[in-house]
């Protein structure tokens, strides 16, 4: 599953199927997620000005919610992403529909309960036993990892664990990803071969720029902060915070 559909399992109340932050929350935090993976792929990658800019071809397989995102945010900072298309959202919920992992609820349709129970679980498994034991993660869940924790969520996700701790270990992770270049590793000669072909100049090579875009679209994570932290906050103060965010 994209980076999107498995923040989208964890956001949801298995129970209730609501969201567990505002839905427009979602909407921009499953971007985040998809530019973050779109990075890490390098199917986009940061120009000298630090705007977004095509990377690699065919780096997203074909995949054509990361193909449309791609181009969506492309001449865009990662800090300043625009508004994402609402649609975006809905194409990632019903994919996890149509794999069965996701139903509708019987009465409220907008209601999104879990049909098979086992991907979530193998993606709160994953996030657990990174956030546990000492071993460094794969980079897909170290991402995750990142995200959910830029969010606020562990404490929400992994209630019966010390959320200090967990909140060390991510750090940890988090930082890794950002100066780690384990994660990415460099191939100069493919990254050469790639913005020749594109016409593009003026990129670092390696698994600098990759590193860096990374750190931004991690970075533009602190708009979903506030709204990670708003669970319990009146409604009326929601929607007012809501509206001052960017």
């Amino acid at each position: 599953m994209l980076l999107g559909e498995e923040l989208i399992l964890l956001l949801l109340d298995d129970d209730s199927g609501r969201w567990l932050v505002p839905r427009r929350a979602v909407r921009r935090a499953a971007r985040v997620a998809l530019v973050v993976e779109l990075l890490a792929r390098r199917a986009i990658s940061l120009d000298d000005d630090g705007l977004l800019v095509p990377g690699l071809p065919g780096a997203t397989g074909g995949d054509p919610v990361l193909d449309s995102a791609a181009t969506q945010v492309a001449g865009h900072r990662p800090q300043e992403l625009t508004e994402p298309d609402r649609r975006e959202l809905r194409v990632l919920v019903e994919r996890l529909r149509g794999r069965g992992v996701l139903r509708r609820g019987y009465l409220w349709w907008r209601r999104h309960l879990p049909r098979d129970g086992h991907p979530e679980a193998g993606v709160r498994a994953r996030l657990l036993e990174a956030l546990t034991v000492r071993l460094r993660p794969d980079r897909h869940t170290a991402l995750l990892v990142a995200i959910v924790f830029e969010m606020d969520l562990l404490a929400r996700l992994f209630p019966d664990h010390d959320p200090t701790a967990l909140a060390m270990r991510a750090a940890t992770i988090t930082s890794q990803l950002r100066d780690d270049a384990h994660y990415f590793p460099s191939t100069l000669e493919q990254d050469a071969a790639g913005r020749d072909g594109l016409g593009l100049s003026g990129l670092a090579d390696g698994a600098g720029t990759i590193l860096d875009g990374v750190g931004a679209g991690l970075e533009a994570l602190d708009l979903m902060v506030t709204a990670g932290r708003l669970l319990l906050a009146p409604v009326r103060v929601v929607f007012r915070l809501l509206g001052d965010l960017p």
